[in-house]
């Protein structure tokens, strides 16, 4: 069976699915993204998949974020033919994907697949040449030059950015007490989301020179250096804390995917009174290993907390910013 849908074809399919106007009262993308959104919460792919391809249609402005959102649609429906003319549109307009071979490992011998899979992999080449580890600052409420304040920084999510990690991020004690340095890859997975890799020489020769920017540029107590993050972006933040990568007093970690850690670098963790706190679900896949390095830490007596919310899976509970204070000021006494 020929995979290949063209771009011309599939758009027919998509009018022909929408067909007597049943979203003619819909006047913005906007609009029709909100709709899109209702039907995913409910669980309903089906319906949300079409509303998408009918917003895309009608409203090409908006095209890339459409696209994106058909990528991850399909690619869960398991809508193959669909996701190669998916992607054939996007890459014609430069899209990027991050189309991973391993996740599509049913399609490796599909001339069609393997194409826009090196198309894709050389436009993600030339994202990662152009970019560059990013950061943004946020100074604490009545923020003074004459004063010093601890200092976090917070590492994203794979798939996700900065913008996301800000929103999430945000407390009362951070926004008070800390300058809060906001880290971002420059390793792309889509056009506008980022992931991390472990020992990346650019990653860790552009993260040390932020670092020390900011250690120059702010009053910062160099003996309060936190580091929070999310899933790959706390295993980031724990590879560089117990690899002593930089000086860093301690770790707040929402459901941290764990790195290989060594006896001899938990010892050495101990030893200087650091701290570590995890937040997780006690669904979230990543969890024996998350218990299984607090425990090593209290084996030796040393300060790891670990709060295991109940029903949560990989994910931020909505009270995310109350235990974020709460482990914060347990850093700060």
């Amino acid at each position: 069976m020929n995979m290949k849908l063209s771009v011309a074809t599939f758009m027919l399919c998509v009018i022909s699915h929408t067909a007597l106007g049943q979203f003619d009262n819909y006047n913005s993308f906007e609009q029709l993204d909100s709709l899109s959104r209702v039907y995913f919460r409910a669980n309903d792919l089906d319906s949300t998949i079409l509303v998408l391809e009918y917003a895309r249609s009608q409203f090409p402005d908006h095209d890339e974020k459409a696209t994106s959102i058909l990528s991850f649609l399909y690619k869960k429906t398991k809508q193959d033919t669909k996701q190669l003319a998916n992607w054939e549109y996007g890459l014609n307009k430069r899209d990027f994907f991050g189309i991973s071979k391993w996740e599509y490992k049913h399609l490796e011998n599909n001339p069609a697949f393997l194409r826009l899979l090196k198309i894709d992999q050389q436009i993600g080449d030339s994202l990662n040449n152009l970019a560059q580890v990013e950061y943004e600052v946020v100074l604490p409420v009545n923020y003074s030059k004459d004063k010093e304040y601890p200092v976090s920084f917070v590492f994203h999510g794979n798939n996700k950015n900065l913008q996301h990690a800000k929103a999430v991020w945000t407390s009362k004690v951070l926004q008070n007490k800390f300058v809060t340095v906001y880290i971002q890859s420059y390793i792309h997975m889509s056009k506008a989301t980022y992931q991390w890799k472990l020992n990346d020489e650019r990653t860790n020769k552009e993260f040390k020179e932020i670092y020390r920017q900011i250690l120059k540029e702010y009053p910062v107590n160099k003996d309060k250096v936190i580091f929070l993050g999310m899933s790959a972006g706390g295993k980031q933040a724990i590879d560089y804390v117990f690899n002593e990568f930089i000086p860093v007093y301690g770790l707040v970690l929402n459901c941290p995917v764990i790195p290989n850690v060594g006896d001899g670098s938990i010892n050495a963790f101990v030893s200087e009174s650091k701290k570590i706190a995890i937040i997780t679900g006690e669904n979230d896949w990543a969890l024996e290993n998350q218990r299984n390095l607090i425990a090593r830490v209290d084996s030796l007596e040393g300060n790891g907390m670990l709060t295991i919310n109940a029903g949560l899976g990989h994910q931020f509970t909505k009270d995310f910013s109350v235990l974020l204070d709460d482990y914060l000021n347990w850093m700060l006494e």
